[in-house]
């Protein structure tokens, strides 16, 4: 369990207590401070905290009271991390069957589940892309009630669909047509939500009459497009800019051909018996057979992404993690043999490619994990996109800045400056140094209050 510890008590020497009265509740001393705007690092910078917010970074070397002083030694501090597609089902789960409501008498051991979850791991703010509804109440009233020691918890609702004869998943809601997902974007805006999901099983009017409804009511809308139903050219076209899951990219040109007998014999020719072993294999030899065959299609589907200043969620661990590739690994698929995980790590690295064209071409990627285990699971992004190419200064503004600016956050946590909430990382050794210490260890302060695990 997260527990506040008095700062004396933290090792190394990070923390010196000077009284119990100050100017400031908090004054960092003697950091080296990532601007997550620029992607710089300023040295020897001094942050001034008041209330849970920044109220001064200088690198002024003078006194500044402050009831606890906080001497950095010339340590990296950085934004807490934001993960922009949590399910709050996935963390639930993990400890039984899902109930149909949170129970009152347990909602606080259950949002003290989820803190745990991220927060010792350095994600302070994470949005809910789709829950049940009879789990909106108590978790709106997280929201609004944004705790020190708390996860800060968003929510979209629930994933909106379209009827397609089965029944929805625990996190959908069902709007059959346009009017209805209309009305259900205005009960959800009346309630206070300021974001909304539309699944790739919303048919295209619902899909515009939603959109049209969340934009005109300044909200901020996102996609998942999949499986032939809508595509992200289409969702381009209507107007919708932020979209989950790189991995969903290949079928939204894997239906411009019909590709279906071909990718099922090239599967039976390298995984017979039993040819999709898991979905993510199956996914990663989409990659392989669009690459190999018609490259073209998802160059073209990229640059009008870039085009359209789109942003995407990235997704990655839950793709490497049946492989054995992750930085901590819960499933792993046993069954492949040596010759086909190799295959799997070739089609792996086509797919990081793709995501570091993606970027290269401007398109803002942001951590979304998308995993039960999403604080572990956000340190082993960051992980996976250093050993393809990342820089730690785009890793870091995927990790921080980019989340904040695509869930409409930045003016509160965006960045490093005057007036922004005070939830900041401390960290024992800096990933600029090495790529391996983005499993260092931090000192995690949350609105102004320091967090250990």
């Amino acid at each position: 369990m997260i527990k506040l510890i008095a700062l004396a008590l933290l090792s190394l020497n990070a923390l010196t207590v000077f009284g119990q009265k100050g100017a400031y509740d908090i004054v960092i001393r003697n950091a080296n401070v990532f601007d997550s705007r620029k992607g710089t690092v300023s040295l020897n910078r001094t942050i001034c905290i008041k209330d849970g917010i920044i109220t001064k970074v200088t690198g002024r070397q003078k006194h500044y009271d402050g009831a606890k002083i906080i001497n950095a030694e010339g340590k990296l501090l950085t934004l807490g991390f934001i993960d922009t597609h949590i399910h709050a089902t996935d963390v639930f789960r993990t400890y039984g069957p899902l109930p149909e409501y949170l129970p009152k008498d347990s909602l606080e051991e259950y949002r003290n589940r989820i803190s745990e979850t991220y927060l010792p791991y350095g994600v302070t703010t994470a949005m809910i892309m789709g829950q049940p509804e009879t789990w909106l109440p108590p978790i709106l009233k997280w929201g609004a009630d944004q705790r020190k020691s708390a996860l800060d918890i968003y929510t979209v609702g629930g994933a909106l669909v379209s009827d397609g004869g089965r029944k929805p998943y625990i996190n959908h809601v069902v709007v059959n047509t346009p009017d209805a997902a209309r009305q259900k974007v205005i009960e959800y805006y009346n309630l206070g939500i300021r974001h909304i999901k539309l699944y790739w099983k919303l048919r295209r009017p619902e899909f515009e009459a939603a959109f049209h409804t969340a934009d005109s009511l300044g909200m901020h809308v996102y996609g998942h497009m999949d499986q032939n139903v809508m595509f992200i050219d289409s969702a381009l076209d209507i107007g919708l800019a932020n979209y989950e899951h790189i991995l969903t990219l290949v079928n939204s040109v894997f239906h411009v051909q019909k590709h279906d007998k071909d990718f099922r014999l090239e599967m039976q020719k390298h995984y017979a018996p039993g040819a999709a072993k898991n979905g993510q294999l199956e996914r990663l030899e989409m990659f392989r057979f669009m690459h190999d065959r018609n490259p073209a299609v998802l160059d073209s589907l990229i640059e009008n992404l870039s085009k359209h200043k789109a942003t995407f969620s990235t997704s990655i661990h839950l793709m490497a993690e049946p492989f054995g590739w992750t930085y901590f690994t819960a499933n792993v698929d046993t069954s492949l043999s040596l010759l086909q995980l190799e295959r799997c790590k070739e089609n792996f690295r086509l797919f990081m490619g793709y995501m570091k064209q993606l970027f290269d071409k401007g398109i803002k990627l942001r951590i979304g994990t998308d995993w039960p285990n999403g604080g572990k699971a956000i340190v082993s992004e960051q992980l996976l996109l250093a050993e393809y190419g990342f820089s730690i200064r785009d890793i870091l503004q995927i990790s921080t800045i980019n989340g904040a600016t695509a869930l409409g956050l930045d003016k509160q946590c965006g960045s490093i400056e005057k007036g922004k909430r005070a939830n900041l990382l401390i960290w024992d050794k800096s990933p600029f140094d090495n790529e391996k210490n983005f499993l260092s260890e931090k000192i995690i302060i949350k609105d102004g209050m320091v967090l250990k695990k």
